[in-house]
């Protein structure tokens, strides 16, 4: 999986763990530095360079769905609700080995129904899927049945390097320079905003990205130097709208004597 990469060569591989999709509290004492995850600035950013229509789509739906790019690129028709807005990951492609069903923001999946419309997969009459069992994406041309995990990887750093976000994580111990930001940073990013900024309980987000354990999920509470970003970045956003109604900074604290008559008018 994405993983791999990320981190290949900074510490041990990860097919040499003892348990399969088990993960050691040592390589979770690095999170946030592995594979740091962007801002909202910063993903906005990425967004605004993106000139391929179907490749924002990719990456909107990758950094919504909060899923690994090897269950993204194996999603078929036949997984996607678009009465419920949900895309359904079945066990066979989670990393977990763990059936899933996440949720996908109204607009997003309005957008993906009229681009299968206009490519004739979807009947634009009744809504039904022509073949159910086509992957949703797949490039053109080409007989590969859908985009290969790499193939995303390449579109993803194009755009990082086109919006000036690119840059090295050190050298590894083969005298590689592993990007800081990978495609498996949307996955991260997913839940550091919905956690730190929308505030989403850990359980909902457990089982939106597919965590074994909420264990896991606790992770992204740590103050990482992503974390330490995104609270900022909340904390600031939250200071302007409190300036734009009129607040200042002495309105917050109450008066002893305003607050004596608060209690005296509940009592």
């Amino acid at each position: 999986m994405e993983h791999k990469t990320g981190v290949s060569g900074l510490e041990k591989p990860f097919g040499r763990q003892k348990k399969a999709n088990v993960k050691s509290s040592r390589r979770y004492e690095r999170f946030g530095e592995t594979i740091r995850c962007l801002t909202l600035e910063e993903w906005q950013k990425l967004l605004d360079c993106i000139d391929n229509y179907r490749h924002k789509l990719i990456l909107r739906m990758v950094y919504e769905l909060g899923c690994r790019v090897g269950e993204f690129v194996r999603i078929q028709l036949k997984h996607l609700s678009s009465s419920r807005s949900t895309v359904f990951f079945p066990a066979e492609n989670a990393k977990t080995r763990r059936k899933r069903t996440s949720f996908l923001p109204r607009g997003l999946m309005n957008e993906i129904v009229s681009m299968l419309k206009a490519e004739g997969r979807v009947r634009k009459r009744d809504g039904q899927v022509r073949k159910p069992d086509d992957y949703l994406f797949k490039p053109a041309g080409k007989k590969s049945p859908h985009f290969s995990e790499n193939r995303l990887r390449q579109i993803f750093q194009r755009y990082v390097r086109k919006a000036g976000l690119g840059c090295d994580y050190g050298v590894d111990t083969k005298g590689r320079k592993p990007h800081e930001l990978t495609i498996h940073s949307l996955r991260h990013s997913h839940v550091m905003h919905y956690i730190h900024i929308y505030r989403l309980p850990l359980a909902i987000m457990q089982k939106q990205v597919g965590h074994r354990t909420l264990q896991a999920t606790g992770h992204y509470l740590k103050a990482s130097e992503g974390a330490v970003a995104i609270a900022y970045e909340s904390a600031m956003t939250e200071k302007q709208l409190a300036k734009s109604h009129g607040f200042r900074g002495q309105n917050f604290a109450p008066s002893a004597s305003s607050a004596k008559e608060g209690i005296e008018e509940r009592t």
